[in-house]
């Protein structure tokens, strides 16, 4: 069950809100509306990959909209990467 917390609160019993972080988003309020979110390490990480991915397909779309392939796109980033002069 998330919670909610008003920030007051949860400067307080921020190690026990830590702690429920681990199982559960924790909501942060002020003046009774949600403000930020605590969630645990694993969840962020999992946000942050999910974020990753769905940036990935909504490129693949553009790029096939404009009619670029992988080929054509690795090829391309090969020779940039070749000519540069280090």
């Amino acid at each position: 069950m998330t919670i909610k917390v008003p920030i007051a609160e949860a400067k307080s019993d921020f190690a026990k809100l830590l702690k429920h972080a681990r199982q559960e988003a924790v909501i942060i309020t002020r003046r009774g509306k949600p403000d930020a979110v605590i969630l645990g390490f694993a969840e962020y990480e999992r946000l942050r990959r999910l974020k990753a991915y769905l940036s990935m397909v909504d490129l693949s779309r553009e790029l096939e909209e404009l009619g670029v392939t992988a080929t054509e796109l690795y090829e391309a980033s090969r020779r940039e990467l070749e000519e540069r002069p280090w």
